[in-house]
């Protein structure tokens, strides 16, 4: 890796790191709060999960939408340690700043196995309808129009068929 594509890797990592760095010296009550409700994201990011594009993005937006009405309860509650460690006891806190990732881990591992679910079942409705249409048109036409379709129109059918070597195939299943 070239120096250049090194600097540009770790220009987005720097200032997220000042920030942090500072705000833990400023606001450390804030920064409890965050860094705790913070963390389903910090393991996405780690772990990379399924490696699709924006997935983490999705995770930190759906978890900061979680931890933000926790950080504002601080605030109006008093900018202190101790309130963030009250908050911190409560369950239902808690839910809160996780359940923002909970729907972000849904959307993005669940709703992919739902909708291939669904596929499924059309796909399976459709081989079913399309077996009765076969059978009905087995029915109506008769065995014929499966060796038709098997071998093709306008092919020649290996040796020992019933029909003549130079009589043309019938057309019929390419109406079908």
């Amino acid at each position: 890796m070239s120096k250049t594509a090194t600097r540009k890797s770790g220009n987005g990592l720097f200032p997220i790191l000042v920030f942090t760095g500072l705000c833990s010296v400023f606001a450390p009550p804030t920064m409890l709060i965050i860094g705790v409700g913070m963390l389903p994201t910090l393991v996405a990011a780690l772990a990379r999960p399924g490696g699709v594009r924006g997935s983490i993005a999705a995770m930190l937006a759906l978890n900061l939408a979680g931890v933000i009405p926790v950080v504002g309860m601080l605030w109006r509650w008093g900018h202190t340690l101790e309130n963030a460690i009250s908050l911190l006891t409560d369950v239902f806190m808690w839910l809160l700043m996780f359940g923002g990732a909970g729907v972000a881990a849904f959307l993005l591992w669940g709703v992919p196995i739902l909708v291939h679910a669904a596929y499924e079942v059309q796909a399976q409705t459709m081989i079913k309808r399309l077996e009765k249409r076969r059978i009905k048109l087995i029915e109506e036409w008769g065995g014929q129009i499966i060796e038709d379709a098997k071998y093709g129109a306008g092919r020649k059918r290996p040796s020992g068929d019933d029909e003549e070597a130079g009589e043309e195939p019938d057309l019929v299943a390419e109406e079908i």
